[in-house]
């Protein structure tokens, strides 16, 4: 049964129309080694597997101690040629004949015979009817069709191969064809599949990044193409490994690495890998954007991690790997109230496959954004991103934002969620029916007041501190408690506070020695600022207007 993995050998040769005419003349029992590459010359040195193709009379003595490692030799003998036979390199047409020359040319054959039969490998002649160098092309162009045809084979064996055993089934497959180590990991450095061999060592993964973001932005910038490239067209060497970075919509999501030896052909065996790792970038992107017909149960399965609920191991990998979480740096939470129309539902299934996913949770709509390290965009980018798109052919929408920090992995969703949907209720205690983007870590002590916003305690405080300010400004219409809350928002900076004001700095100074008379305290104290500061927060996270 042929290998789907096997490269073309000199018996696939055999059988196109270049060799028709073909004579083994030795190494019949070695046809099936596989070639990596066509070459007309043994200078330069070519790579291990090579087949050469000559014309009789070229090879000189000392070429033929370079025969061994070659998986083949073709000699093209001329039908006619010169009494002088031409140069080592010369792939000449022929000239008027000459009888000398072809006892010269059977002889050298009887040298090649034996010196392929010392190093195992087959020669083959072909009768030269043509031009020699035509005829080396045309061979040239069997093996790069072979190629091409078992290429097809490798790519379909592949694909059926990691969507039947997924990553672990093709690496298994892999290590054992290769007698080598074999890893695939994310890139972040985590293991998804090895056989023997584990992940890049901590003090290499730098190196191997930053020479995988040179080479990448090299190849963009050398294709001069928007096109976001499917495979990477280098090698990298870090250390013992050689890692092919795995590409999905243009970006490094993982890495295929294997074990080198002291005497491997890096440029042949990163051939070999390549498509293993197009393979690979399946499963990568089947993790990411998979749509299926039990996108309704991963719904759900979602909905319940962000509810708190906890989800069994399985399940959980699942999602992971349904929605892609696994492969990410981090994943950010917004929850999203609409105030004003309604989310097109349309808008929200286009969304599913891209890099959101969104679930309704009670009556919030919650959007998980997995988080590349290589993205500079901040959490409110990424929010005014998606509300541009949701309001996109309609501006009457009213859209309100409260984010969650960024988590590492999926068992930290529901704290992410609930800090999103703690900062879009906090934002819409102060902002009211207004647009707005609030997140978690930019709350303050507001987080913790809203812990205890229904505390009777917190009324009292608020009377004590605000109180007679408001009854003060109520009897004599002025703007004490206005006055001290813009003072605060400014750092207590006197200049700043009163061009906020349009005030001169001796006015704001002098409401400001009003507010402590009346107080009974020092406006300069630190504990009498930061009580201050509590209570207009309090009552601004009660919607009690300040004016």
């Amino acid at each position: 049964m042929l290998n789907p993995l096997a490269q073309p050998s000199l018996r696939h040769l055999l059988a196109s129309d270049a060799l028709s005419e073909a004579q083994v003349l030795a190494g019949d029992d070695f046809l099936d080694r596989e070639i990596s590459q066509v070459v007309t010359s043994l200078n330069p040195t070519p790579r291990d597997n090579s087949l050469l193709v000559v014309r009789a009379g070229s090879i000189s003595k000392e070429d033929l101690s370079a025969f061994d490692g070659l998986a083949g030799v073709i000699v093209i003998k001329p039908f006619v040629v010169s009494p002088d036979l031409p140069a080592a390199s010369g792939m000449g047409g022929t000239h008027a004949p000459a009888a000398g020359s072809l006892a010269a040319v059977d002889s050298e054959l009887k040298k090649l015979i034996k010196a392929a039969e010392e190093v195992e490998i087959p020669l083959v002649l072909i009768p030269g009817f043509g031009d020699a160098a035509q005829m080396a092309e045309d061979i040239r162009q069997a093996f790069l069709s072979e190629i091409k045809r078992t290429s097809s084979r490798q790519h379909a064996h592949l694909l059926a191969l990691v969507l039947d055993k997924g990553l672990s089934g093709l690496v298994d497959e892999m290590a054992e064809h290769l007698s080598r180590p074999l890893v695939i990991e994310t890139a972040d450095f985590r293991v998804l599949a090895a056989q023997n061999m584990g992940p890049t060592p901590a003090n290499q993964q730098r190196a191997l990044t930053d020479q995988v973001n040179q080479l990448l932005a090299k190849q963009l910038s050398d294709e001069d193409s928007k096109d976001e490239p499917v495979v990477f067209r280098q090698p990298v060497r870090v250390g013992r490994r050689l890692a092919i970075p795995v590409l999905n919509k243009g970006f490094v999501v993982g890495y295929l690495s294997a074990m080198l030896r002291p005497n491997d052909d890096v440029e042949a065996m990163f051939e070999f890998l390549s498509p293993v790792a197009l393979a690979a970038m399946v499963d990568f992107s089947h993790r990411s954007k998979e749509v299926s017909a039990f996108a309704v149960t991963y719904q759900n399965l979602l909905k319940d991690l962000l509810s708190g609920r906890t989800l069994s191991s399985t399940d959980l990998d699942r999602l992971e790997r349904h929605y892609g979480f696994d492969i990410c740096d981090g994943l950010l939470v917004l929850a999203v109230q609409v105030l004003t129309g309604e989310l097109p539902g349309e808008k929200l299934e286009a969304l599913v496959g891209q890099r959101y996913v969104t679930v309704d949770v009670e009556g919030t709509r919650a959007f998980v954004i997995p988080v590349s390290k290589k993205s500079n965009k901040t959490w409110q980018q990424e929010a005014e991103a998606l509300k541009q798109y949701l309001r996109k052919d309609n501006d009457e929408l009213t859209i309100q934002f409260g984010a969650g920090r960024v988590v590492e992995n999926a068992l930290e969703l529901a704290d992410a969620y609930r800090e999103a949907r703690q900062a879009l209720i906090i934002g819409s205690m102060t902002q009211g029916d207004n647009e707005f983007l609030m997140g978690y870590g930019d709350l303050g002590v507001r987080r913790l007041l809203y812990l205890m916003i229904d505390h009777a305690e917190f009324d009292r405080f608020c009377e004590e501190i605000l109180q007679p300010l408001e009854e003060y400004d109520a009897e004599w219409e002025t703007e004490l408690v206005p006055t001290i809350s813009v003072y605060l928002k400014h750092g207590a900076n006197l200049n700043s506070a009163a061009r906020a004001l349009f005030i001169h700095r001796h006015t704001l100074r002098y409401r400001l020695e009003q507010i402590a008379e009346i107080l009974k305290v020092d406006i300069d104290s630190q504990d009498v600022l930061l009580n201050l500061q509590i209570a207009l927060m309090i009552k601004d996270m009660k919607g009690i207007s300040q004016s």
